[in-house]
């Protein structure tokens, strides 16, 4: 494992990047139109197309679309993409629609007397959003994006099956040469359950702040 040791941290690296790309372009358009798609908006035809569009997202597996970005979208453009950002971008498009459903049902969880308050006070749309609809809904929707913020980390390995070396992949090309895959697959394994744990006590301590914040 010391011989291999730069190798998986190369892999870690890999599966860093990816997750964090895809986690910032999933969130960017899923946080855009669950605002969009939210009830009191009443914008029925936007309403309408985002539906379609998480359900297409929603309903098709990651895999399934990691194999869409990186043949036949190049074939079909007649370009080429590299397999890290085909798959990233894959993963982004399959969390948004996660993500998209999760802050509208957070949205659509504020009662509505406090749109309507604001609307009364002459608040615009945006500053009743920021300041008074969003950390509300936050607080709501943390625990549940978080979740889907470690599954997206997890659907990295993902990026295996199209040759990109990220972290399991790398333990694929060790156990290939060695032939002894408990150590690989068990240290891979503590990887991802430490990148896990990391989450599971930012969320705890994001959650704690919320409650002496708002006194909840």
């Amino acid at each position: 494992m010391i011989m291999y040791m730069p190798l998986i941290i190369q892999g870690v690296g890999i599966t860093c990047a990816s997750w964090i790309l895809a986690g910032s372009i999933g969130l960017l358009i899923g946080v855009i139109l669950g605002i969009a798609s939210c009830h009191y908006l009443d914008l029925r035809i936007v309403r309408i197309c985002v539906r379609i569009y998480t359900f297409i997202t929603k309903g098709i597996p990651a895999y399934v679309q990691i194999l869409i970005a990186y043949f036949f979208i190049p074939s079909l453009l007649h370009i080429s993409i590299p397999g890290f950002f085909a798959a990233s971008c894959a993963l982004a498009l399959c969390s948004s629609g996660y993500v998209t459903e999760i802050v509208r049902a957070g949205i659509n969880a504020i009662p509505r007397g406090q749109w309507e308050a604001c609307f009364v006070l002459g608040y615009p749309l945006r500053a009743t959003i920021q300041h008074i609809i969003a950390p509300q809904t936050i607080r709501i929707i943390l625990p549940a994006l978080m979740g889907e913020c470690e599954q997206l980390l997890k659907s990295t390995s993902l990026l295996a099956t199209i040759g990109v070396t990220e972290l399991t992949r790398a333990g694929m090309n060790i156990i290939s040469r060695e032939l002894d895959p408990f150590p690989i697959y068990t240290t891979i394994a503590c990887i991802y359950l430490l990148f896990s744990g990391l989450l599971t006590l930012i969320t705890i301590y994001a959650e704690k702040r919320m409650r002496a914040r708002y006194h909840v």
